[in-house]
């Protein structure tokens, strides 16, 4: 498997959540293209929507960066795109989006945030500040995210929300004066222009109508007001310990074939790793996308169905009415593989209810999927196996993450027991099997954190019986 190691880049981090990284990070995408450049872009943390984004903007697969599953097999460089399905020429230069704060990670320390992330990779950060309603104060800021022990080198910064030029170069000298940091760029207050939010965060990049409108919106903003030639030169190759994950052997079927996956894929079904699916290609599956929504039922030849998480509340009503897809899931279950993650289990429940509305489901659960209105779980977990399952036995503990506003009521969780990876207090029992033909969680698992899981979840499916 190829890296891009001789290829430069940098690290994007912000101030704070909502200090705009995923617009001007897409901008960037964009505006490094349109200069020429193949930009590749990742996405620190475990997020499936802000690299829609990235992907839409660079015309390539956002890739993830999340130390916490994967702490020993960071960075995953890539030249090329390593799944069949791709054919991605190297990249010229890689852009990593951060997540939430610098120094946000797990516990006071962290770990596994922006900062250590840039760390690991010995990537300079290139710092986005929220400057509105301050000037001098910026540099204050800026030199306390660039003095905290210890810091990653913090190469420039672009500010967000400037009123206008005397603002920009106000703050251009502020920075100069106190921190000894050049300020790189800025953008405007853009009220007119954005992207669209729901419960979860930004609603995915392919689903709003105005995506890319918006974009360019802030891509004028960028070519304007930021130097993107200094900004290409002050990436640098990633000169951090470089490791090869150790994968098991592939799976083939008794006749030779591939094990074929049908992958639920469509506005319903849309936070899956790029990653997961190429480690399941690599470990020899052939991948078949699916939609819900759209189909009229699972394909025929799959041997296994995964569905991930996503929004199927907001689509509640367009998922019910597809009987013919619903019965062809309730007529699958009984000789194939099912593996389904939060919103893919809220669909194998007997229904979904939102906004007061119940909606029919599979009903292969005996629960049904309730959206309460706030926040039930969120960040990294620790799932332990209760009993044998198609991907872990009893005892086996996975690194995860979980972020849902819904709820399983009428049968009771039975697979894991799941506590905060930050050791706060806590500790609940999560997820459904079904002998060896089912499992269904709230986890969000990478699964290049656990890939013999993945080779047994193969296996299964490869059997047939």
């Amino acid at each position: 498997m190829h890296r891009f190691s001789d290829t430069k880049g940098f690290v994007l981090a912000a101030t704070s959540s909502g200090a705009g990284k995923t617009t001007v990070a897409s901008a960037l995408c964009r505006a490094l293209r349109e200069a020429g450049l193949e930009v590749q872009p990742f996405k620190t943390g475990p997020d499936f929507v802000d690299p829609t984004y990235l992907s839409h903007a660079s015309g390539r697969k956002c890739r993830s960066l999340d130390g916490f599953p994967n702490p020993g097999l960071m960075p995953f460089f890539y030249a090329e795109g390593c799944s069949s399905r791709e054919n991605t020429p190297k990249a010229d230069i890689a852009l990593i989006e951060g997540v939430m704060g610098m120094y946000d990670g797990l516990g006071a320390e962290g770990l596994y945030s922006t900062a250590w992330l840039a760390r690991e990779l010995e990537l300079p950060v290139i710092l986005i500040a929220d400057a509105k309603s301050s000037a001098t104060s910026v540099a204050a800021t800026v030199k306390g995210f660039a003095s905290l022990d210890p810091a990653p080198r913090i190469a420039g910064v672009i500010a967000n929300r400037v009123s206008g030029l005397r603002h920009a170069e106000t703050i251009a000298e502020a920075l100069r004066m106190f921190a000894g940091i050049p300020l790189l760029g800025w953008l405007h207050d853009i009220k007119d222009a954005s992207f669209p939010s729901r419960h979860l965060g930004l609603i995915p990049a392919g689903e709003p109508q105005n995506t890319e409108a918006a974009l360019l919106r802030f891509v004028q903003e960028i070519k304007a007001n930021v130097d993107i030639k200094r900004l290409i030169g002050v990436s640098e190759t990633p000169s951090g310990v470089m490791r090869q994950p150790e994968l098991p052997e592939a799976v083939k079927k008794p006749d030779g074939g591939p094990v074929k996956i049908a992958v639920a894929s469509d506005d319903a079904f849309c936070f899956q790793y790029h990653e997961n699916l190429e480690l399941f290609e690599r470990l020899g599956a052939a991948l078949i996308p699916t939609s819900p929504i759209a189909d009229r039922s699972v394909p025929e030849e799959a041997d296994a169905l995964i569905l991930p998480g996503g929004y199927p509340e907001e689509f509640a009503a367009e998922l019910s009415a597809n009987a013919e897809y619903l019965a062809s899931v309730r007529k699958f279950h009984d000789h194939g593989r099912i593996y389904a993650e939060c919103g893919g289990m809220m669909y194998l429940a007997r229904s979904v209810e939102h906004r007061g509305i119940k909606h029919g489901m599979t009903g292969i659960l005996d629960a049904d999927a309730r959206m309460t209105g706030k926040l039930h779980r969120f960040g990294y977990v620790e799932g332990t196996a209760l009993q044998d399952n198609m991907l872990f036995k009893k005892g086996e503990t996975v690194r995860a993450h979980e972020f849902h506003h819904s709820s399983m009521e009428g049968r009771a969780p039975e697979t894991f027991s799941v506590r905060r990876a930050s050791r706060a207090d806590g500790e609940w029992i999560d997820g459904y099997i079904r002998a060896d033909r089912l499992l269904a969680t709230y986890l969000h698992i990478n699964f290049y954190s656990c890939p013999t899981s993945a080779r047994r979840f193969l296996l299964l499916a490869a059997s047939g019986v």
